[in-house]
């Protein structure tokens, strides 16, 4: 894993270095289309590596400042315990509209600030020896504000960091029925330690 993430830095900072000297702005103008994917190279969900929340994001930008984007977003996680017999199943899916305004900057950065909304539907479900325990239908609803960096190391291609702070709100149904629902109510920072990768059409 050290040797993928030591290629990974040493690949960014070569393509980096060889437009370090590259003379005129590189950063799409209005009217282009993006689409992006977050990698969490240290995330530290059990040592899996994967999308940044499952989430694919594609945006489109009004203006050289305003752009609006939309990501959808899902994550499938299954457990077994064969000591206990115990299988649990995870499914999310969400769908993440927003908008973003991006500064100046300078020919190949850009910083940003923006602000999204977030809906979420899935399913999680525990089964014991074979039988069902545990089955929630769980829904929610979220606000996010964030700021975040891209770097265009060429016309069409450019790597990005994005953090921010949000409020979710979430509703889980036990079985289907209405009985024994419960609700909870986050409001938590985040800080993703991703490596964003764009395509810029």
């Amino acid at each position: 894993m050290k040797k993928v993430l030591f290629l990974a830095v040493s690949l960014f900072a070569a393509v980096f270095a060889a437009n370090a000297e590259e003379s005129g702005s590189v950063k799409p103008a209005a009217g282009k289309v993006n689409v992006e994917v977050g990698f969490c190279p240290f995330s530290n969900l059990g040592g899996e590596v994967g999308l940044e929340n499952g989430r694919l994001n594609g945006g489109y930008s009004i203006n050289n400042n305003i752009s609006v984007r939309a990501g959808l977003g899902w994550n499938v996680k299954s457990t077994d315990d064969e000591a206990t017999d115990t299988k649990t199943d995870n499914r999310t899916i969400s769908f993440a509209p927003g908008i973003t305004y991006s500064f100046k900057g300078t020919n190949k950065f850009t910083p940003y600030i923006g602000g999204e909304l977030i809906f979420e539907a899935g399913n999680d479900k525990t089964k014991v020896n074979g039988k069902t325990t545990e089955d929630l239908d769980n829904r929610g609803f979220g606000v996010d504000a964030f700021t975040g960096m891209n770097y265009y190391f060429s016309q069409n291609l450019y790597v990005g960091v994005e953090f921010g702070i949000g409020f979710m709100y979430t509703s889980k149904d036990e079985d289907n029925d209405g009985d024994n629902a419960y609700k909870t109510t986050t409001f938590a920072p985040y800080a993703q330690p991703s490596v964003r990768l764009g395509w810029v059409f």
